[in-house]
């Protein structure tokens, strides 16, 4: 669907995957190094036999490879006549060397006004915190996800393999996707801002948002053993409570409870009573009022802690594969917990050739292939190895500056948001699929929401929520995911509710969707039906696995995805229960995936009049964001590991504990990059006299990594963290206090970017989202008004977009059809 866009990709280990999206979608990406190589080259994991980095040949795969050199003034020339003809320049390259080429944003965008520019950082472009040092671990601390995800009383924990670039890398992607949307129309380009620190936010599952709508406080911050867990998501419920052994690994199962997820648990029960494994008094329970029954004392935790002992003792006698089996037959919350070399073996990833070969040095590796499968226009895919250094110098050379400097073309008309005028019928539910529309309208799509009042949206229910009162119009995580959206309820049981969605497709060009795979053929409303409306619809369908495979029925949220994808057990203490990421953590990588696909297809419709069929499985986007370490899998069998929070490349490399304050505890994020990072750390915290040696090799640091990090933490306990980060930074060293929601909003790199922002709200006068994941400068999106109410725009829509008659929109609410 790219194919003929020009990408000049000047992107290290933290920003490769932006490119290898575009070069999936058929983009002719130039991956630029320096003569003496990437850094990505030896970007973990690595084999330490041959030095071969699997991120360098994961992420860069499918590109073409030059290779300059800063020393010769003619290759400098080479890269700015390349960015001259380049429809798309990307960058993660520090400031410094971007200076050093004269290839910064405002320097390519003067050499190339049409030209889209995207930069990958870890803060911003600009702002008061742009330039810090920074590490995946620095960042995940300064955007949220890390405060919460503890395990007991030890410190936080990132996921032990790096992520936090990947969400910016995919997010620059979208913005360059949406830049390039509106240079179709306008001739003109613009610079994308992408932030590693706003891009993980996404990962809290909104909890940054607590203290800004007054939920201060909220029980689900806590870990208690007894915690009624009413979200499905176990975002917060305590690790020893989600996970259980089975015959041959673990399981990963919440016994969720309330109206949201708590018919889940009663077919867990179900199963265990058709075995005879459980007393009949337990079975009967009824799991979505337990938290009731519970309140006014009719059950007990002792009760709770039977019924626990119970799905403990019957999963000791199962295997994974039979715990699978059952979720997909019952529909239970359920889910084997994948290694990476159970994600290789998976039949489902195998049926929807999610795999394809790679030659990494001369072995032939099976690694993901395919983020997103598209019916009716080209899928992305897998088109070949990373280069060779400078493998396509003189043919990129030759094939590039042998076109004219293209002539830059404004229109007549005023420049717009990029998706003005396009209309969007979202049918999604909870987080991935509404996450998706989310962006839609903050970049200008008139975006249609459809619900319901007499089966609540599961995300209405899920905290925080405004002043810590739970209620259906109060969530903060279900504001942030529909700000900007027109709200409709339906009765889609019903004819009549169904034929006004067919009237929706008319009026629409993007239909997202989200109902188990099968649901939308029962009604009537899946792709062939609705194609049959209108040819041209681009219609997306965001799933756990997919809507095809034996594994397409799986129920659940995104705890599922992260299952069988392989990040729950990445996530934990070596010597401990994996613990799984924060959250549903697939629910904020498919919509990433899906956007990028999605952008696409609507740029490929524009110029071809065709619509297409886009297939998101939130396992798919978590294994394509686990490449590297599939792809090491597939080279020697190598199974990645949690650790904690050690590195393999960096060393210390740690959470420690610094003062607490008036909110409680707190935590300082540190990074040493290199061994002279260590000389200058180590004289500032006087390590080598606490432990009477100088460590200076990072295999020295490695080998005593216990005794070292006992001996940080002793230094920084009691330290006043914001002038620790001060203090470290002015000496190089990555680090970052791990903002927790009180902390956020104040964050100054966060207000440069001003990146919460408040809306008007009928029901509580004002209430604070997120902004848009990405900056672009010159046609800037964000969210105009607050997620509707309950069916809040009924008549609008149905009135001004669809012409109905105000007699007829009468009948429909007389007849219970807009409930």
């Amino acid at each position: 669907m790219l194919d003929g866009l020009r990408v000049l990709d000047l992107t290290d280990e933290r920003g490769l995957l932006c490119g290898r999206l575009l070069a999936d979608l058929g983009a002719d990406v130039v991956q630029v190094e320096d003569i003496g190589g990437s850094s990505a080259r030896a970007a973990s994991p690595v084999d330490p036999s041959t030095g071969i980095s699997f991120t360098w040949h994961s992420f860069a795969a499918g590109k073409r490879g030059i290779a300059l050199d800063p020393q010769r003034p003619g290759d400098h020339d080479q890269l700015r006549e390349l960015a001259a003809r380049a429809d798309v320049v990307v960058t993660s390259w520090d400031h410094a060397e971007l200076e050093r080429w004269s290839m910064t944003p405002a320097e390519v965008r003067a050499l190339n006004p049409s030209c889209v520019v995207a930069a990958i950082t870890a803060f911003g472009w600009d702002g008061p915190r742009a330039r810090l040092a920074a590490s995946d671990l620095t960042v995940w601390a300064a955007g949220g996800p890390l405060a919460p995800h503890r395990d007991g009383e030890r410190a936080p924990l990132r996921i032990s393999v790096p992520q936090a670039y990947l969400h910016a890398a995919a997010d620059a992607a979208t913005g360059i996707l949406l830049a390039l949307v509106e240079r179709d129309r306008s001739g003109e380009g613009q610079f994308v801002d992408a932030s590693a620190q706003v891009s993980v936010g996404q990962a809290t599952l909104a909890r940054i948002l607590a203290h800004a709508v007054g939920d201060d406080h909220p029980e689900w911050q806590q870990q208690p053993t007894a915690r009624a867990d009413q979200s499905g998501s176990g975002a917060a419920t305590p690790n020893s409570l989600k996970k259980w052994h089975c015959l041959d690994g673990m399981i990963e199962l919440h016994l969720s409870m309330g109206p949201a997820a708590g018919a889940f648990t009663n077919r867990l029960f179900g199963w265990l009573s058709d075995e005879g494994a459980v007393d009949e008094r337990i079975a009967s329970w009824d799991w979505r009022e337990v938290p009731r029954l519970v309140a006014e004392g009719e059950l007990e935790l002792a009760d709770l802690e039977e019924a626990r002992a119970a799905v403990r003792a019957f999963l000791a006698t199962k295997t994974k594969a039979e715990v699978v089996e059952q979720a997909l037959q019952r529909r239970i919350l359920s889910m084997a917990i994948f290694d990476v070399s159970d994600v290789a073996a998976s039949p489902q990833l195998a049926e929807r050739g999610f795999f394809d070969a790679l030659d990494i040095e001369g072995t032939t590796v099976q690694v993901p292939a395919v983020f997103a499968q598209v019916t009716g226009a080209p899928s992305p895919h897998l088109r070949g190895r990373a280069p060779k250094l400078g493998e396509h110098h003189d043919e990129v050379l030759a094939e590039w500056l042998s076109t004219p400097r293209p002539e830059l073309r404004r229109s007549t008309r005023s420049r717009t948001l990029p998706l003005d005028g396009v209309k969007v019928l979202d049918l999604s539910w909870v987080v991935a699929g509404p996450l998706i529309g989310r962006t839609l309208a903050d970049f200008g799509a008139t975006v249609v929401r459809v619900e319901s009042s007499t089966r609540i949206e599961t995300a209405r229910m899920m905290q925080p929520f405004h002043d810590g009162s739970p209620d259906r119009e109060g969530s903060a995580l279900f504001g942030n995911c529909n700000a900007g959206k027109l709200g409709v309820t339906l009765d889609l049981t019903s004819p009549q509710g169904q034929d006004i969605v067919r009237d929706l497709v008319r009026w629409a060009d993007v239909v997202i969707e989200s109902f188990s795979p099968g649901q939308l053929t029962r009604w009537g409303l899946d792709y062939a039906s609705l194609r049959e409306i209108d040819p041209g619809i681009v219609m997306l369908s965001s799933s756990i696995a997919g809507q095809r495979g034996p594994w397409a029925k799986l129920a659940g949220f995104g705890n599922v995805g992260s299952s069988l994808s392989g990040f729950q057990h990445l996530v934990g203490w070596s010597d401990r229960l994996p613990m799984g990421p924060f959250g549903p953590y697939t629910d904020y990588l498919g919509p990433r995936t899906a956007l990028v696909a999605l952008l696409s297809a609507l740029r490929h419709r524009v110029a071809t009049g065709e619509g297409c069929y886009i297939d998101v499985s939130q396992v798919e986007a978590g294994a394509y964001f686990l490449s590297p370490q599939l792809a090491h899998h597939g080279f020697d069998g190598t199974i990645a590991e949690r650790r904690g929070n050690a590195d393999p490349a960096y060393a210390p490399h740690g959470v420690y504990p610094v003062a607490p304050d008036d909110h409680g505890d707190r935590f300082i994020a540190i990074s040493v990059t290199d061994d002279a990072a260590w000389t200058r750390f180590a004289g500032l915290a006087d390590i080598g006299e606490r432990l009477g040696r100088d460590y200076a090799t990072r295999t020295d640091r490695q080998q005593a990594a216990d005794a070292i990090d006992e001996a940080i933490a002793a230094w920084t306990s009691g330290q006043d963290g914001d002038e620790l980060v001060d203090r470290l930074q002015e000496i190089g060293v990555a680090a970052y206090l791990a903002l927790r929601p009180e902390d956020y909003p104040g964050d100054p790199q966060l207000r440069h970017r001003h990146h919460l922002v408040e809306l008007a709200h009928p029901l509580h006068g004002m209430t604070t989202v997120e902004g848009a994941r990405v900056l672009l400068t010159d046609t800037p999106g964000g969210p105009r008004s607050c997620a509707p109410t309950l069916g809040q725009h009924n008549r609008r829509v149905l009135g001004d977009l669809l012409a109905y008659e105000a007699e007829v929109i009468d009948e429909l609410e007389t007849k219970g059809v807009l409930r």
